[in-house]
């Protein structure tokens, strides 16, 4: 179960659950309270003093569907092989920022020493939350690859797509199979170059929710920033709605959402979303059923009629 403090809360504001709860440390050395510790594959990981050392081996030790919590220890954490959450049911996060309507970047980071996606998710409604990921060059942050993955679910994370070498084949979030119902919120993704798609949904991915998240590009071009490549029935009901895409004045975004061309039925719902004046298209390459669109603008520089309202996809 969750650390208990003396003062009778639980220790770092963790949520509530019914499973364990381990605990892993970005170093050999750590303190809690001002206090010294070592972190070990060997330690149980129950409790802040007896940290594991690896975040594989907390994958290792959780059970499916009981609630088991995996908490990553403020500072950077760096693995040495693709995380494999493949264990149904367990959440992974940072230490939470309470910030109510805020998406920050949050104070526990991770990253990869070799050339692999940092986490692999291959169970169902697995939870991804309060992390800082630093993919490497061509190389994804999260990616679903296997039908198990269904209903993941990822939020206040923010992903580093400016420390890679350029790669369009360096993502975020990569849908890679049949990963239908996910829920992704409060997210941030940072560009400063010719990277790949902040998330990219692929066929498969039906009734997933994209809400809240914000695509920034600051310097370079970026191709797309969220794209969907469903063709397929079975892959609509998709929902992007309250998200902002930013490029700064000297950057370029050249699609905010990049569909599929020849779609003819209706597979994604962009609602409310909002597009800076350097976005080169706002959303495009949807055939003439392929989006739903409501309430969706794009601001105009010095404008005086608080941007445009987008009517008509290409």
């Amino acid at each position: 179960m969750a650390y208990v403090t003396e003062r009778g809360i639980l220790w770092g504001m963790v949520p509530d659950t019914t499973g364990r709860v381990f605990w892993v440390s970005p170093s050999d050395g750590y303190t809690i309270a001002g206090l010294a510790y070592r972190a070990s594959d060997e330690n149980d990981g129950l409790s802040p003093e007896r940290a594991l050392r690896t975040v594989n081996r907390a994958w290792d030790l959780v059970a499916a569907t009981c609630g088991d919590m995996i908490i990553l220890l403020p500072g950077a954490h760096t693995t040495t092989a693709v995380i494999t959450a493949d264990v149904a049911g367990v959440t992974m996060m940072g230490l939470p920022r309470y910030t109510p309507g805020a998406v920050a970047r949050p104070i526990t980071s991770l990253t990869i020493s070799a050339s692999a996606d940092i986490i692999a998710v291959s169970a169902a409604n697995v939870q991804l939350a309060w992390l800082h990921l630093i993919p490497v060059t061509t190389m994804d942050s999260v990616s679903m690859t296997a039908s198990t993955g269904t209903g993941v679910h990822i939020h206040h994370c923010s992903v580093d797509l400016d420390t890679a070498a350029a790669s369009t084949s360096t993502q975020g979030f990569n849908f890679g199979g049949t990963t239908p119902n996910a829920h992704i919120h409060d997210c941030v993704f940072y560009c400063d170059s010719a990277q790949g798609e902040a998330i990219d949904g692929v066929t498969g991915m039906g009734q997933a929710l994209i809400e809240r998240c914000r695509f920034i590009q600051s310097t370079g071009t970026w191709a797309a920033a969220l794209k969907t490549s469903v063709t397929a029935d079975g892959s609509r009901g998709i929902l992007v709605r309250d998200c902002d895409f930013i490029a700064a004045a000297d950057a370029t975004m050249t699609v905010g959402i990049l569909g599929t061309a020849g779609v003819t039925e209706e597979t994604i719902h962009i609602h409310r979303c909002f597009f800076s004046d350097s976005v080169g298209t706002a959303i495009d390459t949807f055939g003439a059923r392929g989006a739903e669109i409501a309430e969706n603008y794009q601001a105009g520089v010095g404008a005086t009629d608080g941007g445009v309202l987008l009517t008509a996809i290409t």
